[in-house]
């Protein structure tokens, strides 16, 4: 179950502005070590240890690959890759230069298979946080699914009155 927050767009030059929006919350970080340990609990054969050291060798030829140009596709999970993100565009060809044109390099991370845009819209179920104090001024218990009309709240998930609060 995916917890959001609502919040209002504060981009004064946007057609966003004054809207509503939400965002999804997390309720923990797991790093290389407790993803590590999380692994080991999965009825596997190796240890923590050893899976924090293959996670981290992992990281490590990640960050080489994407910096030489690699793209590295995790099956069932993400694709990286680095894009360029930039200041603005050459008028010509002739004028354009990485220092005038080229902001900075970004990760670019996309959910493929099991994970992409599609399969998550179709699985995930979201809930308003009861982490912070909800700006609405009535309170909504309902579950929804992205892109679908609120439904009635799962008999097996609660009331869900502590949604909103």
């Amino acid at each position: 179950m995916l917890s959001y927050q609502i919040y209002q767009s504060q981009l004064k030059d946007s057609p966003s502005f004054g809207k509503w929006y939400c965002r999804v919350v997390s309720s923990e970080t797991f790093h290389i070590p407790e993803l590590a340990e999380h692994m080991a609990s999965h009825n596997t054969p190796l240890s923590k240890g050893f899976l924090e050291a293959v996670l981290k060798d992992a990281v490590s030829c990640i960050n080489e690959l994407a910096l030489d140009g690699k793209r590295v596709i995790l099956d069932n999970l993400v694709s990286f890759g680095l894009s360029v993100k930039h200041k603005m565009g050459a008028d010509t060809a002739d004028e354009f230069s990485i220092a005038k044109n080229v902001d900075s390099v970004v990760l670019q991370a996309i959910g493929v298979g099991e994970f992409s845009k599609s399969m998550l819209t179709k699985a995930a179920k979201l809930r308003e946080s009861n982490s912070y104090m909800s700006p609405r001024t009535s309170t909504s218990s309902d579950t929804e699914s992205p892109g679908t009309e609120p439904s009635a709240p799962d008999p097996g998930q609660g009331s869900g009155d502590d949604l909103g609060q």
